[in-house]
């Protein structure tokens, strides 16, 4: 199906700073004239409040179950929020899409080709960026914003058996995101900017991808 909008996804690992980002592109694109709405995992009228409010214990389940709630969640927001916002000609900007939910179970064991199919027919975005950082770059940010105590077992990779430590756990567990994002990009063409940089010059690099997406779109200023 043909949109007039734009789907344009942020993906990444937790604390890559994918949020920031997201909104500096709002930001930047409503200083341009254009409509823009946010979206993301987890954000469904219909299943958003029960993963967020559950997440321990939906963490425990299956990769089968945890697929198909996220799933759920997913095109429950691809009926009321995304098609609509794209068929008026919005930017739709979203915070992680379908890579994330698909490689958090890969590296579990589960079959990503089982998972993506529950995205099939999903609104195929017009760009995905990924973001990435280096384990211990990640950690030294949680322990500068104080977030680290707030890693539940599964953000750390502990119910993979990976390391009795936290820290550990979670250091083995990026390497394994990191690699997971890597030949995901490397597969699908995806442009991949590292957020060892400044702010600016990762926000520059993002909108150098953005832009030609929706330069026909922009107000000059």
């Amino acid at each position: 199906m043909t949109h007039s909008g734009r789907l344009i996804v942020i993906e990444g690992p937790d604390h890559v700073g994918r949020s920031l980002h997201v909104r500096l592109l709002v930001e930047r694109l409503e200083a341009h004239g254009v409509a823009v709405a946010t979206t993301g995992l987890a954000r469904s009228e219909l299943m958003g409040g029960h993963i967020k409010t559950n997440a321990n214990e939906l963490h425990q389940l299956n990769w089968r179950t945890r697929s198909l709630m996220y799933a759920t969640d997913m095109h429950d927001q691809q009926i009321h929020l995304i098609e609509p916002l794209l068929e008026a000609g919005f930017v739709v900007i979203a915070d992680r899409y379908t890579l994330t939910p698909v490689i958090r179970e890969q590296i579990r064991g589960g079959d990503p080709v089982w998972i993506e199919g529950l995205y099939r027919g999903m609104p195929q975005p017009n760009l995905t960026v990924v973001l990435q950082a280096g384990g211990r770059r990640l950690l030294n940010r949680m322990m500068h914003n104080n977030t680290l105590v707030e890693l539940n077992n599964y953000e750390a990779g502990l119910d993979m058996g990976l390391s009795p430590s936290v820290t550990t756990s979670f250091l083995e567990y990026q390497k394994l995101l990191r690699e997971a994002f890597r030949s995901a990009a490397e597969a699908r063409g995806l442009p991949v900017v590292h957020t060892r940089q400044t702010v600016e010059q990762v926000h520059k690099e993002i909108w150098s991808n953005v832009e030609p997406v929706v330069e026909h779109m922009l107000q000059q200023l």
